[in-house]
């Protein structure tokens, strides 16, 4: 086996003993078990437990990065919509098919230790930004309704979070094209002022 191959074993296994036992549960004998490695393999790529844990949120903050785009108010109101309903389903998409990591990212890695509560702060705060952002260009576009641009930012992204936590621990809920169309719904419909929510059919 190549060594990067071994790496993403160790990685990969770690993951789903996190997400089965939790962090704190977890053992680098947990780890090495899973991967059917020996505890002198496990050292060559990792200095230890938090060091894998660190890594797996790294790369799970990255690829979030990459799938959430901002709004390009030069496509209308139309293109808004979609650009909107597309950063949703991107997101949602990828921690609905990485549900390992998503019930390590909202029930394992909150209040971990300042360093990864910081790191959380950050992406969370980008996400903060790029929702503020796309509803203060709806109100300059005559989209939405006056509101707190803050206070409507964080009441977006606390429902999408609140249903992946409830889809992390375990509730039956619809399936993903459901879940965005639902969230659009409830969170666009209470922006976008009555005349463009009927245009669009949002």
């Amino acid at each position: 086996m190549r060594r990067a191959e071994r790496r993403a074993l160790l990685l990969a296994s770690a993951l789903d003993v996190f997400a089965r036992k939790g962090y704190h549960a977890t053992s680098i004998a947990d780890i090495i078990r899973k991967a059917g490695v020996a505890r002198g393999t496990f050292y060559l790529y990792f200095e230890g437990k938090r060091a894998v844990f660190d890594e797996l949120l790294n790369d799970l903050i990255s690829a979030l990065n990459t799938r959430v785009k901002r709004i390009d108010p030069s496509r209308g109101p139309a293109g808004v919509v979609a650009q909107m309903e597309s950063n949703v389903d991107e997101v949602l998409g990828y921690l609905l098919e990485n549900r390992p990591m998503l019930r390590v990212l909202l029930a394992e890695a909150v209040g971990l230790d300042p360093g990864f509560d910081q790191k959380l702060s950050e992406f969370y705060g980008r996400l903060l930004d790029m929702i503020q952002h796309a509803i203060e260009l709806g109100n300059q576009m005559k989209l939405v309704v006056k509101v707190d641009t803050q206070v409507a930012a964080l009441c977006i992204l606390g429902s999408i979070k609140e249903v992946l936590y409830q889809q992390a621990m375990g509730a039956e809920l619809p399936a993903r094209q459901v879940l965005v169309n639902e969230l659009l719904r409830y969170n666009v419909r209470g922006l976008f002022v009555a005349e463009v929510a009927e245009r669009l059919k949002v």
